[in-house]
């Protein structure tokens, strides 16, 4: 009995740490209409905060340019996982950002005032500068993806130039309807 107890104690602990997710696929256009801010910058800094059982990671990010959304030279993205006082959470699905380094963040703001990042790592693009024009960048997801219509489907990874994904969420949110049929 007393075995039983204990690994009964474990299984709740390990559950309350190894939390997972299904995303469900999202497009471009997905992202773009359902966003409630797009924007490009630089993350600056981090911080894991707990709040209740949940730790988020905050993100402080530098605001270069916005394309949907108030305007704002700053904004906060909490991630959900990090660790505060030894205790650890992770979750499925979602990307990091690394201080220094650009991106372009599609976002949500939750009942709760938390602004997130819209499907996860689906909303965001790194921005890379080479010797030609500036490109973005999203990896392919590791976690399982469902289709809208149903069914696990792949992640897939996204490049183009900064200056095309620009012009497409202009055309989305210029028209209200869909870039792709």
């Amino acid at each position: 009995m007393c075995a039983f107890l204990r690994f009964g104690l474990l299984f709740y602990l390990a559950a309350g740490v190894c939390l997972a997710a299904t995303l469900e696929q999202m497009s471009l256009d997905d992202l773009i209409q359902k966003s409630t801010s797009i924007v490009r910058g630089r993350a600056v800094s981090i911080q894991a905060v707990q709040d209740g059982a949940l730790i988020y990671t905050v993100h402080r990010f530098e605001v270069a340019e916005r394309w949907k959304g108030a305007s704002a030279g700053e904004v906060e993205i909490a991630l959900p996982g990090g660790s505060v006082g030894g205790l650890q959470q992770r979750f499925g699905g979602v990307p990091q950002m690394e201080p220094g380094r650009e991106f372009v963040v599609f976002l949500w703001q939750g009942s709760s005032g938390r602004t997130q990042i819209t499907g996860l790592s689906q909303g965001l693009f790194e921005v890379s500068r080479g010797s030609g024009s500036a490109v973005v960048r999203r990896k392919p997801n590791a976690d399982v993806l469902i289709a809208p219509a149903g069914g696990v489907v792949e992640s897939t990874a996204i490049e183009m130039p900064l200056a095309d994904l620009a012009a497409l969420i202009r055309r989305v949110l210029q028209s209200g309807r869909p870039a792709t049929p």
